[in-house]
């Protein structure tokens, strides 16, 4: 209960920070329509520096979906997700793997 009510909290706010993979943010963002600012997070063999901008405005406010399905069970052939589902559907600011939807106006 005490999380939920964290994730609530965050969804009141007027602009939201978010860390990549924040479940937290996630809910956030979606609960209160806000289109969140992502935290550059440097790799680890790239750590020498920060990066620049330290910040940077998410696409959409829809959240990532982290583990797109990626075999075709009818063709039984692996597939990327993003291919054939139109302007809407794109590639995660944090994940390079995961997909997001979009306002296609917006891309």
């Amino acid at each position: 209960m005490k999380a939920w009510a964290d994730m609530y909290r965050l969804s009141l706010c007027d602009v939201l920070v978010t860390s990549p993979w924040s479940t937290f943010g996630y809910i956030a963002q979606g609960i209160g329509g806000l289109e969140p600012w992502m935290l550059n997070i440097p790799k680890p063999k790239n750590c020498v520096a920060p990066l620049e901008p330290a910040c940077s405005r998410a696409v959409s406010l829809e959240p990532c979906f982290h583990c797109p399905p990626s075999y075709d069970m009818k063709a039984k052939v692996v597939v990327d997700p993003e291919v054939g589902l139109g302007p809407p559907v794109v590639h995660c600011e944090d994940v390079s793997w995961g997909l997001k939807l979009v306002n296609d106006r917006k891309i």
